[in-house]
């Protein structure tokens, strides 16, 4: 191939090999993409009267100064 092409043509080949497969691959994982949220369902809002687990559920910002020091 070096012999037919020369150098600079042997690298622009593999080179255009590499993009041309570099594109593929994004071709191929974005019709995954696609696909896979095409099928998958949208997940169900929270309960808004449920009460929260998270520890720091109840709290209200003031404008008091801290405590100590």
């Amino acid at each position: 191939m070096l012999a037919k092409f020369g150098f600079l043509g042997s690298a622009a080949l593999i080179l255009g090999i590499l993009i041309t497969m570099i594109a593929a691959g994004w071709l191929l994982s974005s019709l995954v993409w696609l696909v896979r949220r095409r099928h998958t369902p949208a997940p169900a809002p929270a309960p808004i009267d449920e009460a929260s687990q998270h520890p720091l559920a109840g709290f209200t910002w003031t404008d008091e100064p801290p405590r100590g020091g």
